[in-house]
């Protein structure tokens, strides 16, 4: 990799004992695999971790290709070719995971979703849908703006009354700009609840003057009510984290306790400890 990003999309950077489960780790929007994660990286004593940088962010890919379209085709193709895997995906990267998970259940061992944006799941909250149609009309008008423009109107958009000033590589603001709003994917909760993937929602909590009280609102009421839909609709589970706001993976203690918990339970549901990926 170089500057976080990696060289090849769908290359995935693989840690930790092969014969383990695997559990592959998605970025979310403006960001890259490698600077997403690290307080994660100690998993992988535990599991076989990987990291990956999603279609748009990698050296060698157009940022043109990001969004969860893509997402979804590398997906598949991935776990095709390297065999199952849990999916730990964060914001926009959620859209993908369960798009995959929707089109190939065989493949997705189980789904951890941090903070989904995926807004067209919880019709009829007035929020929820007027944050949607405000982040569609956004993207409409994504390519008359610059990769930082976009990104401070996407700040303005989900809520924040003071937008905090982002230092992201120009990629990945470039790339974020491409992306289609993640509340756009054509989930269908009723195919995914048919499914056997297990699936925690996983939400930060915005207590502390520290946090924007218009984000809190608008995005953090919007997320909250999508995971309670999300989470009842796939008979899941729903974790606050308190006070850990949108980067939720950052809270590492909390974060990581709740991922293995994810984990135990779905090994103790298959009847086996940490198993060979491919068994």
């Amino acid at each position: 990799m170089r500057d976080g990003l990696a060289d090849e999309p769908g290359a995935v950077l693989w840690l930790g004992p092969t014969g383990r489960d695997r559990v592959l780790l998605l970025h979310d929007l403006a960001a890259s695999g490698s600077t997403s994660w690290l307080g994660q990286l100690s998993l992988a004593d535990e599991v076989n971790l990987g990291v990956v940088d999603r279609p748009g962010y990698a050296m060698t890919d157009p940022v043109s290709a990001a969004g969860w379209t893509a997402d979804t085709t590398m997906l598949v193709g991935l776990l095709d070719r390297d065999g199952p895997c849990h999916l730990v995906a964060h914001g926009n990267a959620t859209a993908g995971a369960l798009m995959a998970a929707q089109l190939a259940p065989s493949l997705v061992r189980s789904l951890v979703l941090v903070e989904p944006p995926l807004f067209q799941l919880a019709q009829g909250s007035s929020l929820v849908e007027d944050l949607s149609g405000a982040l569609v009309e956004l993207h409409r008008h994504a390519e008359d703006l610059t990769g930082a423009e976009y990104l401070k109107q996407y700040l303005l958009t989900v809520g924040y009354l003071e937008p905090p000033r982002l230092s992201v590589p120009q990629r990945c603001a470039e790339a974020a700009r491409a992306e289609r709003p993640a509340c756009q994917a054509p989930i269908d909760l009723d195919t995914l609840a048919r499914t056997s993937v297990s699936v925690t929602v996983v939400v930060g909590g915005r207590q502390g003057g520290w946090h924007d009280p218009g984000e809190r609102t608008v995005f953090g009421g919007a997320v909250w009510r999508t995971a309670e839909v999300l989470a009842e609709a796939m008979d899941g589970w729903l974790v606050p984290i308190d006070s850990a706001g949108h980067e939720v993976q950052r809270r590492t203690g909390a974060f990581n306790q709740v991922l293995c918990q994810h984990l135990e339970a779905w090994w103790g549901s298959h009847q086996h400890g940490h198993v060979a990926a491919g068994t």
